[in-house]
């Protein structure tokens, strides 16, 4: 995967706490969620879900760094970091990953290559 250029804060899309957002969302740069999200969510940058934020649905991001909860199908181009109060339930599909101890694990996880990646998110990310 090419190398992620850092973005500037402008570049980042953000669902605050409080938020509760509903549908589809596919955004070009890095995204963070400390709100609750339910749908279909694609980012072709990082997602960074906050500790109380929740996402029920279907997640496709190059990288993802998790503190919260997701429930559905999710697809990680690089790494999926769950950290140590996160909360995993689907099926997971990722070329690497990371559980923290402490972190809930409760699906199915399969290691994928970049070529099969790219072949996922073709028609998402430009």
């Amino acid at each position: 995967m090419a190398k992620h250029e850092v973005p500037q804060i402008n570049e980042v899309s953000r669902i605050s706490a409080g938020t509760e957002v509903k549908g589809s969302l596919i955004s070009q740069s890095d995204i963070r969620i400390d709100g609750v999200f339910e749908g279909d969510l694609i980012a072709a940058g990082k997602l960074v879900l906050g500790e109380n934020a929740v996402i029920r649905g279907n997640v496709m991001c190059a990288s993802a760094d998790i503190w919260g909860k997701i429930e559905g199908d999710f697809t990680a181009g690089d790494t999926a970091t769950f950290k140590s109060s996160s909360s995993f339930t689907g099926q997971l599909k990722t070329i690497r990953i990371c559980i923290e101890m402490g972190a809930v694990f409760s699906g199915t996880c399969q290691i994928i290559n970049e070529a099969e990646f790219k072949g996922m998110s073709a028609e998402y990310f430009h």
